[in-house]
Order: structure tokens, then C-alpha cells, then sequence
């Protein structure tokens, strides 16, 4: 089949505004169907256009905006087939026999019952790279049972017969949504919480590269420590991709080297186009997550000690072997109480028994509402089965009253999907102060009390008539908000924030930005109220609403690395946390948004961002229609890549790093040559002309030093 190809086309992100494009018209958009498309496309390339790959836009950075040529494993807009099957040729046809007799000598149990953090089992999967996260996770959570299957091989295995590899089986971790494609997420460092564990980068076990010129490279580690083998045999492989379709034997290389390994795992795209990857998937378990609203500057103290009771301990006093794995900590910036505190939700979980839905005999809770039955067996635009709610549901959320079963989409949800949460929320604003200005100060509601400092009762009467406009100016704002029909839940608080911030009397004001913190509070309070639930993996770690339309639209990112036992990690946070305070007290701008602090382990990675054991993402996120939030970003980057920070910037979120400061935090500088940079720079001579303006060479690879001059 010849590859599909489109001039001319837009070439946006999921969070762009589409009325304004990040970048402009794709001269070449190319859609390949195979391995045999992407050695033509590789090897047919003008000597005068290069080529980047993307999976389905969701990263923010510029790692995928190419110089000239548009690769797309996956079409965002769904018009052409995504390079997202499940492969059988290699798994388990050219698999090494002592791993296989390995494998088949460990039985598994049916669903993990191990609870002290690392999930049981290992079962390598081989897909191509254009399968998305909730695709791959509904699929492993349904079993492999396809007659080629490696599962089916080792049911049938004539020394040891065994059928425990038939499923479920799930990732070791994931990050808070399955949107991306799998090695698109992995390659610029996605991950989770889970502090005990690396990034999914690192269940990789071999990866398939398509190099500038069209030569193809099957790449693993050395060897598989856990297992002391090799995962593949040569010359299976060597039968298989050195076909003539494929450019014959002399076009293919198989390479067992950690360094090659370590430095294609996470490349942004830099050494060429990554065909398919095996991934070491684990058996299918259950969380229990824990949330509970505290504030920032109860907790702060706590974040760089991994043995206090923030990493370790939970609100249901589990025992030692249900410990703790996983911590997120959610901060709003704007803050209450005289500016002096800031919400923030601590989210845990960790491994439980099979949570059940009640009636049911094997049915884990969660699995119903986010992947569903099997709707088509193969579906040709996705290339694999198609599920009925993968990627296609609200974010789980359990029904306290009926333990297993999910709630209807919760208030926030609802608002997300229609566009209409800000409404509500206005009006219970709008109602609180109408009844403190009716009760003449005497009738104080749960927002007012909650934003207000202790004994702040004077200043609030004193601010009675200033409220008194500020009501009116709500009530117009919300009728023109009525009638206009106005949808972005960004357009619609940048309206509000405007009103409530930029009035030039200094009581006004200041009585607007106590409505402006009520709101912020009740924002931010329904997002990270305290709760409790238990559900199938997936279920728990991908928290996407994807039937968001107003909430994550046109949104504007960064995250930042650090050692989360490092005391600058929370200057960090108190420095932008000071930023926000001033905008909104002196600028009339405000940031809407978050603050997102996720731990995890070391990478293997060679210029992964998790470079520490104990790793903390800050992720600073907020939605570009707020006069404020491009402020604000721009001030968390200016700081990060300040050398008394000394943050790493994620390589899929904006990432304005210069070449310069990935050699600070990556080691490969004129004046010493040593580091990760210097051995992935290594790797990169090796697979691509001496890594010198190739192919795969573009406008971000330049500016980041991902090349070698």
C-alpha cells in the first residue's frame, strides 16, 4: 500500500487554540501503514527536507514540529488508519528459547496480589508506535488470547504448560492521562507518581528504529538482568527484516548495547523513527486512591524527607505490607487568608486486593466505565479492537452508595463537557455575598469565612459597600454570560477575573479580590475534595476527562524536574506561589490554573528527566485564555533554567531549554566531555551520520543540543 500523503494542512496540538496555530502549514503530511513505509519514506527523503514523527499531538514542546516532513503514526483528527497494531512476528517467533522456558516456568498468579509496590509478572507485548495509551491498556487488560500469541505458545509449552499468561495484564505505571500514544509519552518522559518506580520509559525491552536513509535497527539492552537472557535470537530476527521489502540483510542491524539502548529510549525523536517497541507489561492489579485537601504550607515542610508520614502513611492506617506508592500533591495558586495560605490535595495509593464490583465474580470495579466491552473486534481506522469506553468516558469516580459502581459524571465533569460549570459556580458566589450584604455583615457563608483571615471581621464590614458593586457587576456578568452562550471555561474566568482585579478604587479592588478568592477556592476545593475509591489500574492512574470541551482547551504548560530532597525544590514552589500573589494584588492578572508536584524513581534513560532516585515533576499548567497564566509560565521557565535552580525541563511540555543547559544538567560541555549527554551524543554518531544535520535534525533537536558540532 502506498503511503498516504496530504499538502498543506494545519499542524496543531491538542491544546492549541485552532484559530491561531503554533506553527504554520505542514508542506508534507505522510500516514504510513507499515515497516515497509517507513524505510521508503526514510530512504526516499530530498536531500534538501528532513523529517519528525509525531503520535497523537498531545505534547505541548516543539520536539515534533518538523523542518519539512510530517510523519503521523497516529492521525489526531482520525481520517487515516493509525500505525497501531499488535504484532506477532517477533513476539514469540524470534524470542530467545531460554527466555521463553524462563517465562514458562514462572506462574503467575490471576491478578496481583502483591502489595508492598512492585506489581508481579512480566509479559512482553510488541505494538507498533502509533498505539494510543488507553488503547494498549484496554488491550491488556482483556488478555491475550490471539492464536499467535506469546500467552497461547506457553499454554501449550510441551516441558511446562502454562496458562496464567492469558491476562489481564496492565502498565507498571502510567501517567494522569492515555491520550498519548504509547511511545510518544514514553520517549519525552511521561509518567506517574509512583515514587518506588521509574518512568514508563523504563518497561521498555526493545525497541525498532527506522534511521535517516532508510537503514532499520532492531536495538535492546545487553541482557535482561531479571532473567539473565536475551530477549530476541539473531537469526530469527535476521530472516524476518532482512527481507527485500524491508531493503534486504545489508539494511538491517540488530544492536544489544545499555548505551544505544539507554539513549533511543528518550530521544525526542532525534535518531529517527521509532517502528515498534516490546513493552514489559505486568498482571493487571487494583489501587486504592486517597485524597485529602490540606494546604501547602502544612505539608511543605514534609516534601524533601521520603521517610515522613507525606511518602508513608495514609488516613486508613493500612498495614506495613499495603504501604503507600504513589504521592501527588495539588497546589492553587492564588492563595486566602490574607494571602498567607494555599490549598493543596495530597493524593496516595497503593496496591489492594481485586476490588469487585458487588455480584458479580470477576468483574474488578472501574473496568465497565472506562474500557467496556469489545465493540469491534478489529477496527481498520484504529488497526486493533475497539472498546467501548476507551478514550471515550468521563474520569472514574465511584458511588459511595453503591461500592463498585461508578457516579454519573460529577458536577465538574459535567461542567467540562458542556462548557456551563462556571455558571453554577458564579451564582453560588453571587448568593453567599447577596446574603452577607442582606444580613448587613451578620450572615457569614462557608466561601467568605473560608478566604478570610481570622479575626478579618472588621475589614469585611468595612468592605460592604464596595461589595454591594461588586454583586452588581457579578449579576450583569453573569446575565451576559446567559445570553451570549460564551463556552471556554478560560474566556469565561478571564472575563470574571477582569472585572473582580482591574478596578482602580482601591476598595472595589480589594473587595473583588476576596470574590475572586472565593471562586479560586471553590475551583480548586471540587477538584481535590477528600476522597476515597478503589478500582482496576487504569481506572485509577489515567483521570483524563475525554469528554472535556472547555476545562483543558488552548492550554499552556511546563514541567520541571528536580532531586525532591532538595531544598530548592521548594523555593521553587514558594517563588511562584509569591509571583501569583503580586499579579493578582498589584497587576489586575491572575493565574488559572495549578501546581502539580509528582514523585518517581531514576530513569535508565540517558537524558530522561528523572535523573535522581527520588525525582519530583513540577508541573505548572494553566489555560492560555487567562490574561496572567503566559505570565506566569514564562516566569516558572525563566526560574527553572536559572543555575541557582538548576531544573530539567520535560522534553514534551514547553520546553525552552538551549543547548547550553542541557549540557549543564546532562554533562557533555566543551570543558568536559563526560556525562549522559556525552554518551547518548555517542550513540546518536552511531546511528546517524555522526549525528551532523541528518534527517531527523530540526528547529528544537538545534536548540536543545540534541546534535554534535
Amino acid at each position: 500500500m502506498a503511503t498516504i500523503e496530504v499538502d498543506g494542512q494545519d499542524w496543531t496540538r491538542k491544546h492549541d487554540n485552532p484559530s491561531s496555530p503554533r506553527v504554520p502549514k505542514a508542506p508534507r503530511t505522510l500516514y504510513p501503514q507499515s515497516l515497509e513505509d517507513l524505510v521508503e519514506i526514510c530512504s526516499s527523503r530530498p536531500a534538501n527536507q528532513r523529517i519528525r514523527a509525531a503520535g497523537s499531538h498531545w505534547a505541548l514542546s516543539e520536539a515534533a514540529v518538523s523542518d519539512h516532513i510530517f510523519v503521523e503514526c497516529n492521525d489526531p483528527q482520525n481520517l487515516h488508519p493509525a500505525m497501531g497494531k499488535t504484532l506477532y512476528e517477533v513476539v514469540p517467533p524470534c524470542l530467545n528459547p531460554d527466555f521463553v522456558k524462563a517465562l514458562a516456568q514462572r506462574v503467575v498468579p490471576p491478578f496481583d496480589t502483591n502489595h508492598v509496590g512492585e506489581n508481579q509478572g512480566l509479559y512482553p507485548i510488541h505494538i507498533e508506535t502509533g498505539k494510543r495509551v488507553y488503547q494498549l491498556y484496554s488491550e491488556l487488560d482483556h488478555g491475550d488470547d490471539d492464536p499467535k500469541s506469546l500467552a497461547n505458545l506457553l499454554k501449550n509449552n510441551a516441558e511446562h504448560p502454562n496458562a496464567s499468561y492469558l491476562g489481564p495484564w496492565a502498565f507498571h505505571t502510567l501517567g494522569g492521562a492515555g491520550g498519548q500514544t504509547v511511545f510518544g509519552a514514553l520517549t519525552t518522559g511521561t509518567h506517574g507518581g509512583d515514587f518506588r518506580m521509574p518512568p514508563i520509559a523504563d518497561a521498555v525491552m526493545a525497541l525498532h528504529l527506522v534511521a535517516d536513509g532508510g537503514k532499520h535497527y532492531w536495538i535492546e539492552p545487553e541482557s535482561l538482568t531479571y532473567l539473565e537472557t536475551s530477549l530476541t535470537e539473531d537469526k530469527s530476527l535476521r530472516h524476518l527484516y532482512g527481507q527485500s521489502k524491508y531493503g534486504g540483510p545489508s539494511n538491517f542491524e540488530i544492536i544489544r548495547n545499555d548505551t544505544v539502548f539507554n539513549s533511543v529510549l528518550m530521544a525526542a525523536g532525534r535518531f529517527g523513527i521509532v517502528y515498534s517497541i516490546v513493552l514489559g507489561a505486568v498482571r493487571q492489579y487494583s489501587l486504592h486512591q486517597e485524597r485529602r485537601l490540606t494546604t501547602w504550607q502544612e505539608i511543605k515542610s514534609q516534601v524533601n524527607d521520603p521517610s515522613s508520614r507525606l511518602y508513608t502513611h495514609n488516613d486508613q492506617q493500612i498495614p506495613p505490607a499495603l504501604s503507600n506508592k504513589f504521592l501527588q500533591i495539588a497546589i492553587s495558586l492564588t492563595a486566602f487568608n490574607n494571602f498567607s495560605m494555599n490549598l493543596a490535595g495530597v493524593t496516595k495509593r497503593w496496591n489492594v486486593p481485586l476490588s469487585l464490583i458487588p455480584g458479580t465474580l470477576d468483574e474488578p470495579a472501574g473496568r465497565p466505565e472506562r474500557r467496556g466491552r469489545v465493540v469491534a473486534k478489529f477496527d481498520p481506522l484504529i488497526n486493533g479492537p475497539r472498546f467501548e469506553f476507551a478514550g471515550n468516558s468521563f474520569a472514574y469516580s465511584p458511588d459511595p452508595a453503591k461500592p463498585g459502581l461508578a457516579l454519573p459524571p460529577n458536577f465538574l465533569e459535567r461542567a467540562c463537557s458542556n462548557g456551563n460549570f462556571i455558571d453554577g459556580l458564579i451564582q453560588e458566589v453571587i448568593d453567599e455575598v447577596r446574603d452577607f450584604i442582606d444580613s448587613n455583615g451578620t450572615v457569614i457563608g462557608t466561601g467568605i469565612l473560608a478566604v478570610t483571615a481570622a479575626g478579618g471581621g472588621a475589614l469585611l464590614l468595612s468592605l460592604l459597600p464596595a461589595l454591594a458593586i461588586i454583586l452588581a457587576i457579578l449579576l450583569a456578568f453573569l446575565s451576559a454570560l446567559r445570553s451570549s452562550g460564551q463556552s471556554r471555561f478560560g474566556q469565561v474566568l478571564n472575563d470574571v477575573k477582569g472585572a473582580l482585579l482591574n478596578n482602580p478604587d482601591p476598595i472595589q479592588r480589594l473587595a473583588g479580590i476576596l470574590v475572586w478568592q472565593m471562586i479560586s477556592f471553590k475551583v480548586f476545593s471540587s477538584q481535590q475534595e477528600n476522597a476515597d475509591f478503589e478500582a482496576i489500574s487504569y481506572a485509577v492512574m489515567d483521570g483524563h476527562d475525554y469528554f472535556d470541551q472547555s476545562c483543558n482547551i488552548n492550554v499552556d504548560s511546563i514541567e520541571v524536574f528536580f532531586d525532591a530532597t532538595d531544598p530548592m525544590l521548594i523555593a521553587y514552589i514558594d517563588a511562584l506561589l509569591a509571583f501569583e500573589t503580586t499579579q493578582e494584588l498589584t497587576l489586575g492578572k491572575a493565574f488559572v490554573g495549578y501546581i502539580s508536584m509528582r514523585f518517581m524513581g531514576r530513569t535508565r534513560a540517558l537524558i530522561g528527566p528523572q535523573q535522581y532516585p527520588l525525582t519530583c515533576a513540577v508541573e505548572v499548567a494553566g489555560l492560555q485564555d487567562v490574561d496572567g497564566v503566559k505570565e506566569l509560565i514564562d516566569f516558572a521557565i525563566a526560574l527553572a533554567l536559572d543555575n541557582n535552580f538548576k531544573g530539567i525541563l520535560h522534553w514534551g511540555q514547553r520546553n525552552e531549554s538551549l543547548r547550553t543547559d542541557i549540557e549543564e544538567r546532562f554533562g557533555d560541555s566543551p570543558t568536559n566531555p563526560t556525562g549522559p549527554l556525552h554518551e547518548w551524543r555517542q550513540a546518536l554518531s552511531l546511528i546517524t551520520h555522526k549525528g551532523k544535520l541528518d534527517g531527523f535534525s530540526s528547529s528544537f533537536t538545534r536548540q536543545t543540543g540534541l546534535e554534535i558540532v
